[in-house]
């Protein structure tokens, strides 16, 4: 996995932001966002509870047509980011739009991995503990969603220029 590395490398003069994965780390991402996607198609998975968070917890019926209302929409945008983060994923680089499908997959796939490992930000990780595993790939799952936020914060307007 991605060690000291970055993961992006903005190439505004080009128009993109060049892929600085190595081959292993560009197969486990796909790998990820495919399994992501049989998730999503099973639907019932308590680990996909915090795609889809509460948005009334005082008000049930409220929270249930809220539900009714974007389901569909949310599920429709991450099945669709997972076809681009397939479809680049051996690619050099990426445009703006490919980075922020990137960015949907890699969030959705690090909420789903947190919450089946049941961590809190006052969890640290512990290399001999029997999820040590999963504990590496939430933690490469936030640098990675983390460089990608940054690479794309590059190309937000600056608020002080009018």
């Amino acid at each position: 996995m991605l060690s000291q590395r970055q993961a992006f490398r903005n190439r505004p003069r080009q128009g993109h932001i060049e892929i600085c994965l190595d081959d292993h780390d560009r197969l486990l991402i796909a790998d990820l966002a495919g399994q992501f996607r049989s998730l999503l198609s099973q639907g019932a998975d308590p680990a996909l509870q915090r795609l889809y968070p509460t948005a009334y917890p005082d008000h049930p019926e409220h929270n249930v047509e809220y539900g009714q209302l974007v389901h569909d929409d949310l599920l429709r945008g991450r099945l669709e980011a997972i076809e681009v983060v397939e479809a680049t994923a051996q690619e050099p680089s990426l445009s703006l739009d490919q980075l922020n499908a990137w960015i949907t997959v890699v969030s959705g796939l690090r909420l789903v991995v947190g919450t089946r490992l049941d961590v809190s930000e006052q969890d640290e990780f512990d290399p001999e503990a029997e999820d040590a595993p999963m504990q590496s790939l939430l933690w490469w799952l936030a640098m990675l969603l983390d460089e990608a936020v940054t690479a794309a914060s590059h190309y937000l307007p600056d608020p002080l220029t009018p």
